[in-house]
């Protein structure tokens, strides 16, 4: 009987974790963080944020994570909200994996290097992919009317926001 609970309790805890829309981050070392603790919760919550938005596949909830004025390499948040649709309309059970080597928050600006990779399911081929995927990227942040907003990306470490013109990596 023992045994049957703990292999009940296991299931379950497994269910959780899987229907959870928790973000899948790794965090730096502490001496490669410049960023408060609350600040990191604030960014913890952002990126559970993403995984929410992406497992119920609402537009409207990934768009308000994205600054108004967000253009990446021409690409103006009205035309990414038509990328995001193409993704929803093209995968199932999305989620996105984020391994962080560098964050730097100066002010209400933050600069989160970033590997990872967007992951789903393939509706018409059922096959498991990576949608998207990247290496060394600055994912940058800016905090509007007290939430963190994306405004861009750059894929070199010391790269300021006006050389991430380069970058073709626009969803996060």
């Amino acid at each position: 009987m023992k045994i049957f609970i703990r292999m009940m309790f296991l299931l379950t805890f497994t269910l959780f974790v899987i229907d959870s829309a928790w973000a899948e981050i790794q965090l730096p070392e502490e001496e490669k963080i410049v960023a408060n603790y609350q600040t990191m919760q604030e960014f913890r919550a952002f990126y559970d944020e993403v995984e929410a938005a992406l497992k119920a596949e609402d537009i409207d909830r990934i768009m308000a994570l994205y600054a108004d004025d967000y253009l990446h390499q021409g690409i103006t948040k009205r035309q990414l909200r038509f990328m995001w649709l193409e993704i929803f309309n093209a995968y199932d059970d999305l989620y996105s994996i984020h391994a962080f080597s560098n964050i730097h928050v100066t002010g209400a600006d933050a600069i989160l290097n970033c590997t990872g990779a967007l992951m789903g399911i393939e509706k018409k081929g059922r096959d498991f992919l990576a949608v998207d995927r990247w290496i060394m990227l600055n994912h940058w942040l800016t905090r509007i009317d007290g939430k963190w907003k994306m405004v861009g990306g750059a894929s070199h470490t010391g790269a300021t926001l006006k050389e991430s013109k380069d970058d073709s990596h626009p969803l996060f």
